[in-house]
């Protein structure tokens, strides 16, 4: 589950440049949150994989953004057959910026 700001690549077929910039992607499993921290440790900043790849990702919980009732109504799928089967979800548009007004960004 990608809730930050990067949840709008996921929304675009072909997002501008500017929304692809950023290094870090705030996640979580989303059938299991409590293993967010894993993600730190195996993705997240510092890391390995952050210094091999260049990007990280923060564990983060279904907590962490206050979204509007029924966000999970409309979740975007992003199916992929570099994930063995699993499939990433972002968050609608609108339910991303309802989710950045609340925190006044």
């Amino acid at each position: 589950m990608i809730i930050g700001s990067q949840s709008i690549v996921g929304a675009l077929l072909a997002p501008p440049r500017e929304c692809t910039v950023s290094m870090e992607a705030d996640i979580y499993p989303l059938q299991a949150p409590e293993l967010a921290d894993l993600i730190d440790g195996a993705i997240g900043e510092l890391s390995f994989f952050h210094d091999h790849f260049g990007y990280y990702a923060q564990g983060v919980g279904p907590t962490t953004a206050k979204l509007p009732r029924g966000w999970q109504d409309h979740l975007i799928r992003l199916p992929s057959e570099a994930t063995k089967g699993r499939v990433g979800y972002c968050l609608d548009p609108t339910d991303l910026f309802v989710s950045k007004a609340c925190a006044g960004r």
